[in-house]
């Protein structure tokens, strides 16, 4: 159960309780209808207050929220917390491990992950996970803690996507750019598999890139996207002709990594509730630290493909 105070000022004076839950404080008809449900879902002053009442300046609105959560089983294995409120959970998931249940994943997932640390804080929360990674994409993952935080870290701000997301990848080869765009659709390859290929008739994807290093034959770089499309990353830099190493997919150099060299390292968000801006990071894993350098990777401006290039540049 989560409950959320708000004081009324005087902007808002006036306004309808519905109105102002809906565009001030971005709260769901959903949500809306689930409070009406119970005695407490919505108060006013500590009294009962219907949706289409007017609310006053110094007021105080309160809202209630109860879940009622899945029968998830538990599992053991002990998930890093980065970042924990009332309304908001961050994880830094490890690799091979997947967000979701699924036929062969019942009792290894995030979200069983989540059902335990619940059971152990005494509370009972249905699991909405906001970013989901794959299952060897390891980093930050964001989770709500009730279904109002979800609706807003789910949605589409003014800015653009809510939860901004930054991920470090080590690249096979030296990508000739230090920084760049990809504009390029991504489609399913076809209905009996998860492989994605770029075509330029399906969903617009957005994927921009900056060089951090260079290696002996390979690229780490850092990308930000703009859309949110399945293996975006992964598919956009096999079709530019650099994959992430380790990717049995798209790739085929595993001569550093046993699994897809991407983390999720940085996620930020304005919280659902306060409207404060939370900037959060994700540690490298051992793994992806190993393999960067594995490959020999040094800063880019320490490089020697980097000095190379500003003297193509300078001639």
């Amino acid at each position: 159960m989560r409950r959320i105070d708000y004081t009324i000022t005087a902007e808002y004076d006036g306004l309808r309780v519905e109105r102002y839950l809906k565009a001030v404080q971005g709260m769901s008809s959903r949500v809306l209808i689930s409070l009406k449900h119970w005695p407490d879902g919505l108060l006013l002053n500590g009294r009962h207050i219907r949706t289409i009442d007017p609310i006053h300046t110094g007021d105080v609105l309160t809202v209630t929220l109860r879940d009622a959560p899945p029968d998830y089983l538990e599992s053991d294995i002990r998930v890093e917390i980065l970042y924990e409120d009332d309304d908001v959970i961050v994880y830094n998931k490890p690799a091979d491990m997947p967000c979701h249940q699924a036929k062969t994943h019942q009792q290894d997932t995030l979200a069983n992950v989540f059902a335990r640390d619940c059971r152990e804080r005494g509370i009972h929360l249905s699991y909405r996970c906001i970013n989901r990674l794959d299952r060897n994409t390891t980093g930050a993952v964001v989770v709500a803690k009730n279904a109002h935080a979800a609706t807003v870290l789910g949605g589409v701000g003014r800015g653009g996507i809510q939860v901004k997301k930054r991920y470090t990848a080590l690249l096979t080869g030296i990508l000739p750019y230090e920084r760049g765009m990809v504009d390029a659709g991504i489609a399913r390859l076809d209905e009996d598999t998860i492989n994605r290929i770029v075509d330029n008739n399906a969903p617009f994807a957005r994927t921009a890139f900056e060089v951090l290093g260079y290696g002996r034959r390979h690229t780490l770089a850092e990308f930000r996207l703009y859309t949110g499309r399945t293996h975006q990353i992964r598919v956009h830099m096999w079709w530019l002709g650099y994959p992430l190493a380790g990717d049995d997919i798209y790739g085929w150099d595993d001569s550093v990594i046993c699994r897809h060299a991407l983390h999720c390292g940085w996620v930020r968000f304005a919280h659902p509730v306060t409207g404060e801006i939370l900037t959060i990071t994700a540690p490298l894993p051992p793994d992806m630290a190993e393999a960067i350098t594995r490959a020999g990777v040094q800063p880019k401006a320490l490089s020697a493909h980097f000095k190379e290039k500003r003297e193509e540049r300078i001639e």
